[in-house]
């Protein structure tokens, strides 16, 4: 049950984007904890990290800088979708 982290890329401005990784904070999933552990044994830190309500669900952001993310995109996204 329960959603895969939602990962987003945003531009903020031309060349510099942002990336969001959404988790449900009511429903910690083993997707969840694995991409969490996967940024913790990388030292992976957000820049901040916010809560953010979209279609009636309530989301926590971690927001990073692209180029500081970009690496490890690739493992995210397999660890997030499930693979």
């Amino acid at each position: 049950g329960g959603c895969p982290v939602k990962m987003e890329t945003i531009t903020v401005s031309p060349g510099e984007q942002r990336v969001l990784l959404m988790f449900d904070p009511d429903n910690n999933t083993a997707d969840d904890r694995q991409v969490q552990t996967y940024l913790d044994s990388n030292g992976l830190e957000p820049k901040r990290i916010y809560r953010e309500t979209r279609d009636e669900s309530q989301y926590e952001v971690h927001y990073f800088g692209y180029c500081y993310i970009e690496s490890h995109l690739d493992s995210i996204s397999n660890l997030a979708s499930g693979d």
